[in-house]
Order: structure tokens, then C-alpha cells, then sequence
């Protein structure tokens, strides 16, 4: 059975300023390099109307898993995901997926932003499924989730006074 995860970070600026940046190729790139250099690698990015739909590669070193993962793991954890955000109306509306790569773990979610300032709200089942110790390991994932997800939004602040 999947475990939940609910997440919200709040930025100073608008929605629409927001969608400015998610849709700039150079922010995904510089966004991967702040956060996860050594792991991380931009795989796709479109632009199509209101669609903006970006795939990627990140990872978690080996030494940085906890010991439950890596004894699954063997190795560093490649992950990859996909993000894909909509600008509807005044807000914006996306989903995430990520997977494990030689894990049997997954994540799926939603996000919304809306509000003035920006308000994005996370929300995503990861499930894991690996007898006895599945919820344990999705409770590691949702772990990391959280601080990958802050990395990011902190980033993002920054990235965006940089580019005004």
C-alpha cells in the first residue's frame, strides 16, 4: 500500500512570474547544477502552448541512502522524472511521476499553484513494493522528497532574483 506525501512552499513573487521561470529551459539546466551536479542531467524540455513538460535525471549518491534502501540498491539511486505543469488561468496545474531506477519504487503526484504570492502544493503516493519493508522505505523516499522539493524551491528564489 502506498504512503502519502503533502508538501507546500510559498515564494515572493506571483503565479505568472512563476510560470516565467518553469518555462525556461536555462532555469531546469541551472536548477539540476545548484542541486544535484553530479547526478543530475536535463533529459527533455518543451514548451508546447500553455504545456510546459520537462524530463530528467537525478540521483542520490550510495553513501547518502539510508541503510534500507541501499541493501535494495546497489549503488548510487538513479532516478528519473518527469514534470509537467499548465497555466490555467490565474494558477497552474501539473503532475509529477519519478520511478527508481532497479527498484520497485514509484511516485506519483499532483501540483497546484495559486495565490499572490505563488503557493505550490504538493501532493504524491509513493509506493514502494518490497514486502515487510515497503512502508519503511517509502517513509525514506518522502524524506528525501521533502528536502529535494525545498532544495528546490530555494533555488528557485534565488534563481529568479538573478533573472529579473
Amino acid at each position: 500500500m502506498a504512503s502519502t506525501m503533502e508538501h507546500t512552499v510559498s515564494y515572493p513573487f506571483s503565479v505568472q512570474r512563476l510560470w516565467e521561470v518553469l518555462s525556461s529551459e536555462d532555469y531546469w539546466r541551472d536548477l539540476l547544477e545548484a542541486i544535484n551536479s553530479s547526478h543530475g542531467k536535463l533529459e527533455s524540455f518543451e514548451v508546447s502552448g500553455d504545456t510546459v513538460t520537462v524530463a530528467m535525471q537525478q540521483g542520490v549518491p550510495a553513501e547518502k541512502l539510508p541503510s534500507m534502501v541501499s541493501k535494495v540498491l546497489n549503488g548510487d539511486a538513479q532516478i528519473p522524472r518527469r514534470n509537467t505543469f499548465r497555466l490555467v488561468g490565474d494558477e497552474i496545474a501539473g503532475e509529477m511521476t519519478a520511478t527508481v531506477s532497479g527498484a520497485p519504487a514509484k511516485v506519483a503526484g499532483a501540483v497546484a499553484i495559486s495565490g499572490d504570492p505563488a503557493t505550490t502544493r504538493y501532493t504524491a503516493d509513493v509506493d514502494v513494493s518490497v514486502p515487510f519493508v515497503g512502508s519503511k522505505i517509502e517513509k525514506a523516499i518522502i524524506d528525501q522528497l521533502v528536502e529535494l522539493l525545498d532544495a528546490e524551491h530555494e533555488q528557485t528564489v534565488s534563481w529568479e532574483a538573478a533573472h529579473r
